[in-house]
């Protein structure tokens, strides 16, 4: 029973496994051939076979399938195709029934195969192993002794056809062993989860090692001929490199898809779908990479050739020619995945490797700004990423130095005139700018170049080395701003001081010490308002917008508060008109009071105490009722340092008007009931009890107007300074005989003590605001943090503070103790470089 119903199975498999059969000989025709068959054969009678006599008989099919293709006559093939089929079905089968198994053919039960059967060492296995020594003793013997004989393009038109010839071959070799391919060799593979060919694959195999590699070195030279060939001008074809590529790039498919248990039939429709990357290896091992290495050389020997006979100049356009033809070329001959390697080859031969000539050129071009030579070298190192640091540095120093250049022409008359000082910054950025928007196309590591060299020379130049300081740049930026903002500067039009201020704003950006120049463009707005000296209200206003923009909204509050405070005083003083007219008859002046927040304007009251004359008692006694009653709890404090008043004369032939402070006043309105006072008796006048220092700066005020000869001490026309003030008792005469050249005389020049006062005040208040900021980052920083060690915090501390000015680490450890000790943050006690903040 059990016999029969082996039998039986077999027998009933046997048409499937024939129609199987039939339709893989029809795939195999895929040429216009015409093959014909003879024999016959019965599924049902099965005879045992050994290796040995199965290769016997299947000898003669494989040498006349070869020999007639390997000499183009496929069309005189006549074998008995079924009788080769059969000899490997008996064969396969003979396997199974000696390995005792039940496998039944084409049962599917591939686990009833015994382990020998599926063995490297097994039956079938050997058999392929036949079939591959066969294949390979024919390529050594025939094909390759075929190859040794041509060269050139005869060897590649030869090499395509054999190509050709060897596939069809391989197609009717492996249709003979179907029943190998399926029900030993891809279940074998599935089961052992090893990669094992086909036959078809066994075939291509060996193409690849005696078809490919045995004459690669003559298949890249032909490739090589014709490549360089084109390169050097002459005509050429491409259409047989351009197929050779083409075969070995689907070898390497079909031999992929073969690993996985394809067929011919089914690989010829499945790879059209395939990704057109896959399946390159055989390409890019067997030509690619050689090609590439006859490449280096090739452009190796050309790039030294050509610059030794030609200039750097026209290397660059050589090159960028050459890249350009690569990429063409590439196309035309190879395939599509070689041309970014084909181009990295020509970049590094004719660009890295010849970056110490271009570079030195590079910097040629650079110093003398050529424009379109700088824009030609970007384009082509460009394409070579990692030689662009060397040209970012070299635009870096070319900008410090030319920067430093600039300002050490005259640092002394820049030092004095703050115009000279940012007309020669901003010569030097409208110089340079054009490189990197024109040369370099504005990229973006370029123009941090140019930032970073601009700021390095715009903070330490011959300006602040002369000055000792480094804040002495953002001291000169204030007093610019104050020059332009001021009334009659240049006498601007409105347009041209925007486009004045807005130029300002370019180089103010690359100033360090932003909060320095806070301070002094603080006390300069100062004096401009407080004085009525502002040439536009407007430009004002804009260029606090800009600084807004630039350096944040709190950099500009106390300015804006300032603004705020002079149309509060305003307003504050037309109600002070209207209120009690009666007690204002019997002023014989104008009197004015700007009502100033002391938070937000940068006044010192000074030590000196001033008197005010008998002439203004009366007027600050009543405002300061009306503030009082105004404003309860609120205390006026009087800046007479900054007050002013205008005198006018009533002694001369023609009426003048002098513009004089407070304390010139109280001076010079003691002349009103004497033409000759001492010394003592005006100071005293003036303030009954000062200070060695506060004596000195009066002098220097008294001294002032010796100087403009309205007052003298013996002749109008002597030189005097302070030291000349010796006694109480030296007199001091009012000059009837003073004749200015003007109606209006300003008497109200700033003297050196004063200066120095200012000075010192603007550095306190930089250090003092310095400390609080620093602080105020740190406490901000731990109360979004909560907990961070030592050097996370003073990291985050000074990238903060960055936008304003750049701390040394030693302030903020400084002001990272002193917050301890006021207990906002605390260290912890097992790990002394951890912070916590306290709540």
């Amino acid at each position: 029973m059990g016999a029969k119903k082996k039998t039986t199975a077999a027998t009933t498999k046997a048409k499937p496994a024939a129609e199987k059969v039939a339709m893989s000989a029809a795939a195999v025709a895929v040429q216009p051939v015409r093959v014909q068959y003879a024999g016959t054969h019965r599924m049902g009678s099965v005879q045992s076979m050994t290796l040995d006599e199965a290769w016997e008989k299947l000898t003669p099919g494989f040498r006349d399938v070869f020999r007639l293709t390997f000499q183009g006559q496929e069309d005189k093939m006549k074998f008995p195709y079924m009788d080769y089929y059969t000899i490997v079905y008996n064969f396969c089968t003979s396997v199974t029934k000696e390995n005792g198994s039940n496998y039944g053919v084409g049962s599917g039960d591939f686990a009833a195969m015994s382990s020998s059967t599926l063995s490297p060492d097994g039956p079938p296995a050997k058999l392929s192993g036949r079939i591959a020594q066969f294949v390979r003793q024919h390529l050594t013997d025939v094909f390759q002794a075929d190859m040794q004989s041509r060269c050139g393009n005869d060897l590649l038109t030869q090499y395509c056809r054999k190509w050709e010839n060897f596939r069809f071959s391989a197609k009717v070799v492996h249709g003979f062993c179907i029943y190998l391919n399926e029900h030993f060799l891809r279940r074998k593979s599935e089961f052992r989860e090893q990669e094992i060919y086909p036959v078809y694959g066994v075939c291509l195999k060996e193409w690849r090692d005696g078809g490919v590699a045995a004459v690669q070195d003559q298949v890249l030279r032909a490739v090589a001929d014709v490549i360089n060939a084109d390169r050097d001008g002459y005509p050429t074809s491409s259409l047989t490199v351009h197929t050779v590529v083409g075969y070995l790039v689907d070898l390497g498919l079909s031999l992929n898809f073969s690993a996985q248990g394809g067929t011919p039939s089914s690989h010829s429709a499945k790879k059209k779908e395939e990704n057109p990357n896959q399946g390159l290896q055989v390409y890019q091992k067997y030509l690619e990479a050689p090609f590439l290495a006859d490449t280096r050389v090739y452009y190796d020997n050309e790039s030294r050739v050509f610059l030794a006979n030609n200039s750097v100049a026209n290397y660059v356009v050589k090159v960028q020619s050459r890249l350009k033809e690569e990429e063409d070329r590439c196309m035309k001959y190879l395939h599509a995945s070689t041309c970014n390697k084909l181009i990295k080859t020509v970049e590094d031969v004719m660009i890295t490797q010849q970056m110490v000539r271009l570079r030195a050129e590079f910097m040629i071009y650079l110093a003398g700004e050529k424009v379109e030579d700088l824009k030609a070298m970007y384009a082509l190192i460009s394409r070579v990423p990692q030689c662009m640091d060397e040209l970012y540095n070299a635009v870096q120093t070319h900008i410090r130095q030319k920067g430093l250049e600039a300002l050490a022409k005259n640092p002394t008359a820049m030092t004095e005139d703050p115009r000279l000082y940012l007309d020669a910054i901003l010569e030097v950025y409208d110089q340079c700018d054009p490189l990197i928007t024109e040369s370099f196309r504005g990229e973006k590591e370029f123009r941090t170049a140019f930032d970073k060299g601009f700021h390095e020379f715009v903070n330490d130049n011959a300006i602040t080395q002369l000055a000792k300081t480094s804040k002495k740049s953002s001291e000169q930026f204030a007093r610019y701003s104050d020059v332009m903002l001021k009334k009659g500067a240049k006498n601007l039009s409105e347009l041209d001081l925007e486009n004045t201020l807005t130029r300002f704003m370019i180089a103010f950006k690359y100033i360090d010490d932003k909060d320095v120049f806070q301070r002094y463009y603080q006390q300069c707005l100062c004096r401009r308002l407080i004085s009525s000296l502002s040439a536009s209200d407007d430009a004002e206003a804009s260029m606090i917008t800009k600084l807004k923009a630039v350096a944040g909204w709190e950099y500009v509050l106390k300015l804006q508060r300032m603004f705020q405070d002079i149309t509060l005083s305003t307003e504050m003083n037309n109600s002070f008109k209207s209120h009690d007219p009666s007690r204002r008859n019997d002023w014989k002046f104008e009197f004015h009071v700007q009502v100033l927040a002391s938070g937000a304007w940068p006044l010192n009251p000074g030590s000196m105490g001033l008197q005010p004359p008998v002439e203004l008692e009366r007027p600050l006694t009543v405002f300061n009722e009306f503030y009082t009653n105004k404003f309860s709890g609120r205390k006026l404090t009087w800046v007479y340092p900054n007050s002013r008043c205008e005198i006018a004369t009533n002694c001369y032939k023609v009426k003048h008007f002098f513009m004089a402070s407070a304390t010139q006043a109280a001076i010079i309105l003691q002349f009103n009931d004497r033409d000759i006072i001492t010394y003592g008796e005006i100071r005293d006048a003036v303030s009954g009890n000062m200070s060695p220092p506060d004596e000195s700066l009066f002098k220097q005020i008294l001294v002032l107007l010796l100087k403009s000869h309205l007052l003298m001490i013996n002749d109008e026309n002597e030189k005097v300074d302070e030291k000349d003030i010796t006694s109480n008792d030296l007199e001091i005469k009012l000059n009837l005989n003073f004749k200015p050249k003007t109606v209006r005389v300003n008497l109200n020049q700033q003297i050196r003590a004063e200066q120095k006062q200012n000075e010192d005040t603007a550095n306190k208040g930089i250090e003092d605001d310095r400390t609080a900021t620093i602080q105020a980052a740190i406490v901000r920083t731990m109360k979004m943090r909560k907990e961070m060690r030592h050097q996370a915090l003073i990291g985050e501390t000074l990238d903060q503070l960055s936008r304003l000015f750049k701390p040394n680490v030693a302030a903020v450890k400084k002001n990272i103790e002193t917050l301890i000790e006021k207990e906002y943050i605390k260290r912890s006690e097992e790990e002394r470089d951890l912070y916590t903040y306290v709540a």
